[in-house]
């Protein structure tokens, strides 16, 4: 699978808030850093999106941003705005930055 089609399939996990179809696509070492600065990897996907769909039951990603190894998108989830910096390869998502309010 290339890294965009990686990409594609993290993001989609993301919109569908499916914590299974997310980790297929990111590496054994990928790190999400919340907001709150705490960092979450590849284990504790179905924890944080458990919660996630506590705020609602889709994530809408927009305004996608690819420039070689590294994606932004701007997403919305219940009343939450926001936006993610990703950086990803041929083995999958390595690494997201949440930014929100």
């Amino acid at each position: 699978m290339s890294a965009s089609e990686k990409l594609g399939g993290y993001a989609t996990g993301f919109g569908e808030l499916k914590a299974d179809q997310i980790a297929a696509n990111v590496t054994d070492d990928y790190k999400l850093l919340d907001k709150d600065g705490k960092s979450y990897g590849k284990g504790d996907l179905p924890d944080y999106i458990a919660e996630l769909t506590k705020l609602g039951d889709k994530m809408i990603i927009t305004d996608v941003v690819v420039e070689g190894s590294t994606a932004w998108c701007k997403w919305e989830l219940g009343d939450i705005v926001g936006a993610g910096l990703i950086t990803f390869g041929d083995d999958g998502v390595s690494h997201e930055q949440l930014f929100y309010t």
